[in-house]
């Protein structure tokens, strides 16, 4: 099999039907011990921790696919299921299959359900040397195969979940007759009619390994059951989803939960700030009206909503007091999931032919209309609904921009009014490309991954800047003007009074607990910005000054609509409030803005939660004073909701928030030189811009910085050697390696004139970083001369006081092949509290090529067995694995001892995560009352601030919580914990961590129908399935839960927090990590004064 570009390995399973089985009785293929029954060559299969193992390694290849094939005969009708992880290639399971030559000779012809580690080959029907055949039908399809190339679509089939081969992932093949039907984790991938007439009714069951590049698959629980008649029937009807008739004899079902198979969730089950009511309006159909995703108001008090994958309707808002008619709902375009899907009825056939949006908004007497999908009529892009003959319905489509969108729901998505009244806002994702036509950019257009090392990537493989960017356009779409870039996913953004745009943006939940990870996050929005995404490990820390960083992190999630308060009969609070929403949790906040100079912070409040509440956008309706809010998406049960104030603080109008207006106006001075047509600054004007390098105001430096890049660098580029002023020196460090890779020796040299140790100020340090980094990724290795005097300047101040100094340190020493790289980088490694910190130590090794003593480079892989538990997000494995990769092809081959590959093939045996180099034992189950004696009035001074940081990592704290920008992020960021509780409370929190349980971070009992029970929390949903993780220390390990199958789900008073974490701690360790705890990770906290 071959795909262009694309190298495949497929499993092929071939499957026979044994006629003396039992139609119901399910048989094992495979005894978990060795190959007995099956046929294969030897040099690539063998039987591996209870695994059939199929291999090929670039000095053991395979020149033709070939296959191990069970030798229980042939296979008709059937049911067969496995688990399966591929890597290296693509992948199948091969059934109905004819041997080519000599069984012995293991090469067959036929039916491949294929494993692919592109999405929309995974699960696919295909035709294994079958042949013009080929691929016969894609994943996603359900299909009617006439002949070779004459295969007609009839619909579509499963969801869009990202499938990870190198992860194990269910198959299930059903055949009966002439109806194909693969599933992946019980989710339906294809549904083939077989009509070919050379349709094969009967042949082998076997397990392929492809040609080409080196690959490695593994198969466990291989089952085959026979089928016919009834029990054919009912595997077709439970593949399918149909149901099956239950027998009057059976014992009724427990009830259901009416707002979960049949409505959105009940408002008795929805917490809200105090106060505050929230009605339920209306339960959507899904059959009818899909789910909505998005909203707006017309000039009609009307909203408008629209379908994940089909139409855009309308509806009158109701009174107070009042549910939606469901009559009064009118639908207003019509869109078919899939172009071909469907027959429209007679009056959807009079409708503009458009849907599939995720942005709305009605503006300039016309409904803008953002499309999120490549399987619309219309594809991607922004486009304008007109009512032409004003007969109140729209009759008119008017592209405005076609976008290009390489992927799903990361593509464009809100649309709202600028502040001026003359534009619009236009919010996209990272799979949105920036257009080609685009007509300016405030962002200065030095695009750039700046990384020493190619990023290791996993997703988005190949992406690069600018990516997920928000553009101003007019009416028309005539221009169309970048703002900001580097965003991963914002869904919506926001403009408050003073004109300022904020957004919500996401994080990579499968980077979690790894030190690139970043929580979701709200932003403020400033003209030339870029917020630092890059995929892979290339993310910018919000700390990097060429980023703008956060207002304020709220945790992790999925971000959806947003909106401001204003207009709401609320207190003044919510009135200035900007509401976030968070899809996955269903978590609504109201974060509550204040100005720090030209600039704000937030703070987070939980203001309505419940599982599930799969919030998807909301808006203020100013003419009663209600917020409307939509759940729905990725067609689960979709509702709308009103939130009403009922309680006795005040609803007048709120008055602005006044703070930061000089800031601000001096900030938007700056941000004038970067507008579409202004002219090149005086020298007057330059000068303006080079002082305010020198601004304490972080939002002032950065206008200042992104002016100056848009000066032509012959102006400017010479005033850097003779400033002495620090500050501005390190911005313009920054801006001249962005701005001119052939000034980067200037850079450098600049850089090694500052006494780095002296400097008290952790920012300058990082900044100086920061601009050697950003010269060495845009200009290069150093002249040899100038190499050797920068590392001998890094040399002394390496290692630094902080993890992040030491993460810039290190990978810049790796670049530069620093003779002391190797020893300070495993002293480094081996001190780690986390793994975070030890994964980015790490990364930083891998390319090191010298400096390394037999010692230091065994206990470096010996660190990879132990790192091999560490629990993160779904990717995590897949980093480690891509750092030993690269650090093993850094040794030479005359030094790769047998002892070294000994450590090297050595496989990490599963166990609890264990954070140090050495293990911790067991010290006692400590109490609370013992414990309480040590802190009668706090935590005793004088601590150990470095053993605090290493308790942190070794009572695995690292795993769920952030602490100064560090750890995880499914349980609450302790940043500022010891402002907000006394040691005692701590301490209590820590040993019984079930005592106070906040809702942000509870879980719930989810009670299924089977009399099961399941305590965890949701983490995302799908077509009314219910991803329950019920281990925050494995945050991407979930259970699956049919909606159907629950009967209720309610608070849980057991913490996910496991007990006992201190226990291998004594007396002194846990008072010095009560005062880290306390100190919020800082050094220079008064507890560890001397």
């Amino acid at each position: 099999m071959k795909y262009k570009n694309a190298l495949s390995s497929c499993i092929i399973f071939c499957c026979l039907g044994l006629a003396s089985l039992s139609a119901q009785k399910t048989i094992d293929l495979f005894n978990g011990k060795d190959l007995s029954g099956w046929i294969g060559k030897d040099q690539f299969w063998k039987v591996e921790n209870g695994a059939i193992v199929g291999e090929t390694t670039a000095s053991n290849p395979t020149p033709a696919n070939t296959f191990l094939i069970w030798k229980g005969g042939e296979v008709k009708d059937f049911e067969f299921s496995c688990q399966v992880k591929f890597q290296g290639n693509n992948s199948g399971v091969q059934y109905r299959s004819k041997a080519i030559g000599d069984l012995n000779d293991c090469v067959l012809t036929g039916y491949q359900a294929d494993l692919h580690p592109k999405q929309e080959f995974f699960g696919m029907l295909y035709g294994e040397k079958y042949g013009k055949r080929g691929i016969i039908a894609k994943r996603w399809q359900k299909a009617d195969a006439r002949a070779d190339k004459d295969v007609k679509i009839l619909g579509s089939v499963g969801d869009k979940t990202e499938l990870d081969g190198s992860k194990w992932n269910k198959l299930t093949i059903v055949a009966v007759g002439n109806r194909l039907i693969h599933m992946v984790n019980d989710m339906v991938t294809v549904d083939v009619t077989e009509n070919h007439p050379d349709a094969i009714a009967k042949g082998h069951l076997g397990l392929q390994l492809h040609r080409g590049a080196p690959m490695k698959v593994e198969f466990k629980a291989l089952k085959y059951r026979k089928l016919s008649g009834a029990t054919a029937k009912k595997a077709l009807e439970k593949a399918t989803g149909a149901k099956t008739k239950k027998q009057v004899s059976n014992p009724a079902p427990k009830p259901k939960m009416e707002s979960l198979a049949r409505s959105a969730t009940s408002p008795s089950r929805i917490n809200i700030s105090e106060g505050f009511k929230i009605d339920l309006l209306y339960s959507v159909p899904m059959d009818k009206q899909g789910s909505w995703v998005a909203m707006c108001i017309d000039n009609k008090n009307r909203l408008v909503v629209s379908d994940q994958y089909g139409g855009i309707y309308r509806f009158p808002v109701p009174a107070a007091g009042k549910n939606i008619d469901p009559s009064s709902i009118e639908q207003i375009t019509y869109a078919p999931e899939r172009t071909g899907m469907g027959k429209p009825t007679d009056e959807q056939e009079k409708l503009p032919v458009i849907g599939h949006a995720q942005g709305l908004c009605y503006a300039f007497d016309s409904l803008y209309v953002v499309v999120n999908s490549r399987s619309s009529s219309t594809g991607a892009g922004v486009f304008r609904l007109l009512d032409t003959n004003k007969d109140d319905k729209f009759d008119k489509i008017v592209t405005i921009k076609k976008l290009s969108s390489t992927g799903g729901e990361h593509g464009p998505h809100a649309i709202l009014p600028a502040p001026d009244g003359k534009h619009l806002y236009v919010v996209m994702g990272n799979q949105t490309n920036l257009p080609e036509d685009y007509t300016h950019s405030r962002v200065p257009e030095l695009w750039g991954e700046d990384q020493l090392y190619p990023s290791l990537q996993y997703f988005m493989k190949g992406a690069e800047a600018p990516l997920g960017h928000i553009a101003q356009i007019d009416p028309e779409g005539k221009t169309w003007e970048v703002l900001s870039t580097g965003f991963r996913n914002q869904y919506d953004a926001a403009v408050n009074r003073e004109g300022e745009i904020f957004t919500y943006d996401a994080d990579m939940e499968w980077d979690m607990n790894t030190p690139w990870y970043r929580p979701t996050r709200v932003n403020h929005v400033i003209d030339g910005s870029d917020f630092g995404w890059r995929t892979g490990t290339g993310k910018f820390m919000d700390y990097c000054s060429d980023t703008f960083g956060t207002v304020v992190d709220v945790g992790p999630g999925s971000p959806t609509g947003v909106c401001f308060g204003y207009g709401g009969k609320f207190p003044a609070r919510y009135q200035n409030a900007f509401f976030i929403s968070d899809w996955s949790y269903g978590k609504l906040y109201a974060v509550h803005l204040t100005p720090k100079g030209s600039s704000y912070v937030g703070k987070v409040e939980e203001f309505a939660s419940a599982q599930p509440f799969p919030l998807t956008d909301l808006v203020v309706n100013p003419k009663d004073g209600a917020m409307y809010i939509a759940v729905g998406g990725r067609k689960v049960q979709s509702g709308l909701y009103r939130v009403t104030y009922e309680g006795r603080e005040s609803t007048a109008p709120a008055k602005p928030v006044h703070g930061g207006e000089e800031a601000r106006k001096r900030r938007q001075s700056l941000e004038k030189f970067v507008q579409k047509g202004a002219k090149s600054a005086n020298q007057k004007q330059l000068n303006q811009i080079w002082s305010s390098l020198g601004a304490q105001d972080r939002g002032i430096r950065h206008a200042a910085r992104v002016a100056l890049e848009k000066q032509p660098v012959r102006n400017w580029k010479n005033k850097l050697s003779v400033e002495k002023n620090p500050v501005i020196a390190s911005a313009a460090m920054i801006a001249l390696a962005r701005a001119d890779s052939e000034s980067s020796g200037v850079v450098l040299s600049k850089a090694i004139t500052f006494n780095y140790s002296n400097e008290k100020d952790w920012q300058q340090r990082i900044d100086w970083l920061r601009g050697i980094t950003l010269a060495l990724t845009r200009g290069g290795q150093p002249k040899p001369e100038r190499k050797k005097k920068l590392i001998d300047w890094l040399d002394k101040i390496y290692p630094a006081s902080t993890p992040e100094e030491n993460r810039d340190l290190s990978a810049i020493m790796q670049f530069l092949q620093a003779p002391s790289a190797a020893s300070k980088g495993m002293a480094l490694l081996k001190g780690a509290s986390g793994q975070e910190e030890q994964i980015g130590y790490a990364l930083n090794l891998r390319h090191l090529k010298i400096g390394w003593t037999s010692l230091l480079r065994e206990s470096y892989f010996k660190w990879f067995i132990r790192a091999g538990n560490f629990k993160g997000g779904a990717r995590l494995s897949n980093y480690l694995d891509g750092i030993k990769k690269d650090a093993i092809a850094s040794v030479p081959d005359q030094l790769m001892t047998p002892s070294l590959k000994k450590i090297i093939d050595t496989k990490p045996q599963s166990k609890a995560p264990q954070f140090t180099f050495e293990p911790r034992t067991f010290v006692k189950n400590w109490t609370m009352k013992e414990m309480a004696l040590w802190v009668p009035s706090g935590v005793p001074g004088e601590r150990d601030f470095k053993n605090g940081r290493q308790m942190f990592g070794a009572g695995s704290c690292y795993a769920c919580h952030r602490i100064g920008g560090e750890g995880g992020a499914v349980g609450p960021d302790l940043t500022s914990v010891g402002g907000k509780f006394g040691a005692y409370d701590l301490l209590e929190s820590i040993v019984d961590p079930g005592k106070e349980i906040s809702d942000q971070y509870g879980s719930s009992i989810f009670s299924l129908s089977d009399g099961s029970q399941l305590n965890g929390r949701i983490m995302n949903m799908r077509n009314n399935e219910y991803w329950v993780n019920t281990d925050m220390m494995q945050p991407s390990t979930v259970t699956k839960v049919k909606a159907e199958n629950l009967t209720s789900i309610e608070p849980s008073s057991i913490s996910m927090m496991p007990p006992g974490l201190i226990n291998t701690m004594d007396k002194e360790d846990i008072l010095d990590l009560m005062a880290y705890l306390i100190a919020g990770g800082k050094p220079d906290h008064q507890l560890f004064a001397k």
